[in-house]
């Protein structure tokens, strides 16, 4: 494999002219300090390792999509637009050093949409920030840890001189240089502005001059940029050179090699703008804020559509990704319907503990488009409960956590061999798929064992709770968890073993936001003798008054414990009662 190497100055005027991202990308994830980093790399003189190109052949042109190079990113979503390349004799896809690329644009010609703290509020508002290099830092030294040599960093406005010292050069400007000319010009003139504003040493000024010399010569003059050009005009083989080029650094998701692959597939759409606009659509756009992504998305495209649950590059062929195009419309739809639901049972960004739990919803739903959830027939009622007990009990006991492919496979052959014409979600199957596969189900004691042990702060808790509660409105009404006995009561003369206590499932309940005000620190014993009998009920208090108080709170978990115990068994069963009644 041969190689070619040039200046960083002779690369720049190609980017988004010749060079460009193609399909097979990684959004922009560097931070400030790592573009910094890689600047200081090319001071010391550092190999910033090889990158390696594609030259796309004439005609393979029509077959692929061009992105264009950011100028400006931001510290979360740096999505690269589509670059318009028709009637283009050369084009050029970078497909190893995308990120460095993109660094070195953004260090001398564009800007970081960084965060800053406003001055005695602690509010933070986005900046956009250029980069310098600090001309009075001797490079030659580096720091005590020994990470950096040469100070650069980002600044939303000209720092020049902060301190006695700093004095801050924009980075930007080495570009204005010319070969062979301007340096010295350049130089004095650095240094007379440092003299205008404070004495300068000939040591210090000696630092500003070796500063801009090996800044200027790391960019007009090193052949820092080290390439190999691939020309083979092979798609599948581009794909297999990226994954293997990608394989060590920031790492690569699956779904932006399924999204590259798809692109070349989707007809008139793009397919990465679609699914990145369904994927927003799905976090801010339903009932309840949602933190899903393109993997999740991708992976159920493949269980719903029957193809291999594994999710590798491999499983996404050609026909694979015709088919995902030809039912996307009817995938996206099963999707939605099942994050929606979820959001009704009271399942979002921050109880949903794992994404994959939703995927046999969507196949479900997938079976039955015109199913609805959110009905209001008895019958619509108890299949959305059965559904809401099955997904949530999965969550709680982790079924489809870690390695979850086997699962998904088996799940996926109890949907289709118990496909009902009723639409009936065969929740005892799936247990028994569940239970045969090693793994807690729904249905089994260890499943009402792991609720009770659920306690105060578990990212599970707020979903256990509501497991005892048959409310329908999740989605819409704010719910708290309350101590029955509130924590002021477990501070004085309390035994250590009860405080230890107070955590404790038996001691929790979910009420509605403003009813959890209303009550605040009141004793246990004077809040309920001001609710009604349903209220009790409600939230299975235990019926005895004398058991209200702090003194008999080991007895009263005793108590409420078995009244929820007796509850959990009755909503998990499905021999007619609870969730199959």
């Amino acid at each position: 494999m041969s190689y070619q190497s040039e200046t960083i100055a002779d690369i720049l005027p190609r980017i988004n002219t010749t060079y460009f991202l193609p399909a097979l990308q990684r959004e922009f994830v560097w931070t400030e300090v790592q573009i910094c980093a890689l600047f200081d790399s090319l001071m010391r003189r550092y190999p910033i390792s090889s990158f390696l190109f594609w030259q796309v052949p004439m005609e393979s042109r029509d077959d692929v999509e061009a992105y264009e190079f950011l100028h400006s990113v931001n510290e979360s979503r740096n999505r690269a637009a589509l670059a318009r390349i028709h009637g283009r004799r050369d084009i050029t896809f970078v497909l190893d050093g995308q990120q460095r690329l993109t660094a070195l644009l953004v260090g001398l010609q564009g800007t970081y949409l960084g965060r800053k703290t406003k001055s005695g509020k602690g509010a933070r508002t986005s900046v956009a920030k250029k980069m310098f290099l600090d001309l009075l830092h001797d490079g030659r030294f580096p720091d005590a840890e020994g990470e950096t040599s040469y100070h650069f960093g980002f600044f939303d406005y000209t720092p020049t001189l902060i301190n006695q010292n700093s004095y801050w050069f924009e980075a930007g400007r080495i570009l204005n240089v010319g070969i062979d000319s301007g340096l010295q010009d350049l130089i004095d003139r650095q240094i007379k502005s440092i003299r205008d504003v404070r004495k300068l040493t000939s040591q210090e000024a000696s630092v500003v001059e070796h500063n801009l010399t090996h800044f200027y010569e790391s960019i007009w003059v090193d052949d820092a940029i080290s390439y190999h050009a691939e020309t083979d005009p092979d798609h599948e083989r581009i794909l297999e050179i990226f994954v293997r080029a990608n394989s060590g650094g920031t790492k690569l998701s699956k779904s932006d090699l399924l999204l590259s692959t798809l692109t070349l597939h989707w007809g008139s759409e793009n397919a990465r703008e679609v699914i990145n606009e369904f994927v927003d659509e799905l976090n801010n756009k339903l009932t309840r804020k949602n933190r899903l992504n393109k993997d999740f998305v991708m992976k159920s495209c493949l269980v719903l559509l029957d193809q291999p649950v594994a999710y590798r590059v491999s499983s996404f062929t050609k026909g694979t990704c015709t088919i995902i195009r030809s039912w996307w419309d009817e995938v996206r739809q099963a999707i939605m319907r099942a994050v929606d639901a979820a959001n009704a049972f009271g399942i979002d960004e921050d109880t949903l503990t794992s994404v994959n739990a939703l995927i046999p919803v969507a196949y479900y739903l997938h079976q039955h488009p015109n199913l609805r959830l959110r009905g209001e027939s008895a019958a619509e009622v108890l299949n959305a409960k059965r559904v809401r007990v099955w997904l949530i009990s999965a969550l709680l006991n982790h079924v489809l956590g870690g390695s979850s492919d086997s699962m998904l496979h088996k799940l996926r052959e109890v949907l289709q061999i118990y496909r009902r014409p009723s639409g009936e979600f065969p929740i005892a199957e799936l247990n028994k798929a569940v239970s045969e596969a090693g793994r807690t189900a729904a249905s089994s004691d260890n499943a009402v064992d792991n609720v009770l042990r659920t306690t105060y702060g578990k990212d599970t808790c707020f979903l256990a709770l509501s497991l005892l509660y048959d409310e329908r409105n999740w989605g819409t009404i704010n719910h708290s968890i309350d101590h029955l006995f509130p924590r002021e009561a477990f501070k004085k003369n309390v035994a250590d073993h009860v405080k230890e206590l107070r955590d404790n499932f038996g001691n929790l309940a979910l009420v509605i936001s403003d009813e959890n005000s209303g009550k605040k620190d009141r004793p246990l014993n004077e809040w309920l003798a001001t609710r009604s009998q349903e209220y009790l009920k409600r939230h299975f208090i235990p019926a005895d008054q004398s058991l209200w108080h702090i003194e008999r709170f080991e007895e009263f978990l005793f108590e409420r414990h078995k009244l929820l115990r007796a509850r959990l068994q009755y909503v998990f069963s499905t021999d007619n009662k609870g969730v199959g009644e």
